[in-house]
């Protein structure tokens, strides 16, 4: 798509505005955009869309989470680096004071490095600290007439000349059918 202010650049940026109900949509290429800067909505946009991407986690999370943040991970100190030790991740060697001060793990070991910090901080926002997946739950099965399954026991009964037995089946499923009538 080319961009709607100058027609000769591919349109990059998708702009909307929406005021008092009146909606502005343009598509427009960077150097429009910057060139544009709409009393500078772009150009905030732009540098607050950098500065959660280059910190999505703390910037969510400070932004609408920060006390559960602060919480979970803390502000202070890792007792491990107090005592002197600090754990860290095996594969990528990211430490706990790393992980608390950024907010990102740096592999997918880290989660089990760092179960303990991180666990209920999950649990917290998704509700569970296990991935349960969106594949939808196997549809139920069709339970099976009781009927039915007394008919069989009775055939097998009858089968193995056990008269009594079948009797009592006979009878059973007599009273049965009379209730669901």
């Amino acid at each position: 798509m080319k961009c709607e202010k100058c027609g000769k650049n591919e349109a990059t940026m998708y702009y909307k505005e929406t005021i008092n109900g009146v909606t502005r949509e343009m598509h427009l290429c960077p150097e429009c955009a910057q060139k544009e800067n709409l009393g500078g909505t772009f150009e905030n946009a732009f540098q607050s869309m950098n500065h959660f991407w280059s910190d999505p986690f703390h910037s969510f999370l400070g932004g609408g989470f920060g006390s559960l943040w602060n919480d979970m991970l803390g502000t202070a100190a890792p007792t491990s680096t107090l005592l002197g030790t600090e754990r860290k991740c095996p594969t990528c060697g990211m430490t706990e004071s790393e992980l608390r001060q950024t907010g990102r793990v740096g592999c997918p070991d880290c989660y089990s490095t760092f179960a303990d910090i991180l666990n209920p901080y999950v649990r917290k926002l998704h509700g569970a600290d296990r991935h349960i997946g969106t594949a939808p739950a196997a549809p139920e099965q069709p339970q099976a007439d009781p009927v039915e399954a007394l008919r069989a026991q009775l055939k097998a009964a009858v089968e193995s000349e056990d008269y009594e037995q079948a009797a009592r089946l006979r009878d059973e499923i007599r009273r049965m059918e009379g209730e669901q009538k």
